[in-house]
């Protein structure tokens, strides 16, 4: 799969987002974040919101593909955050699915430093399709 002609996603650009890598048949996608300036709480730390956001970015990605270009909405989204997310680095967030059916599709995310690999962050998705 070519990444480079995958369309541009206004969200996902705001973010500081790119697709690092994809499966063409939706089972993993890794994209990777560097947000901006502005995306941090009082503590300087990426504000939790817009964590949640670059997963499901990245889980809408690869759900995309695994149902076969289907319309879908996130029927949940469930975010632990293992440690601060801190500002001013590279993040990789990678989703992979866990189980894809008919009606819905599961996914697991990680949000990872980019530098050591550290989980910062990991994540249940549950998309419906339409």
């Amino acid at each position: 799969m070519n990444i480079e002609e995958l369309p541009i996603i206004p969200s996902r650009e705001f973010m500081g987002g790119k697709v690092h890598s994809l499966a063409g048949d939706g089972s993993w996608a890794t994209v990777r974040f560097r947000p901006p300036d502005g995306m941090t709480n009082p503590h300087g730390t990426v504000q939790g919101g817009f964590v949640a956001a670059m997963i499901d970015d990245t889980v809408s990605l690869a759900t995309w593909f695994a149902g076969g270009e289907r319309t879908f909405v996130t029927a949940s989204l469930n975010c632990y955050y293992l440690q601060p997310v801190p500002a001013g680095i590279a993040l990789l967030v990678t989703a992979d699915a866990i189980r894809v059916g008919k009606r819905q599709a599961v996914f697991e995310a990680v949000v990872r430093a980019e530098t050591d690999h550290t989980a910062l962050v990991k994540a249940v998705q549950i998309q419906q399709f339409l």
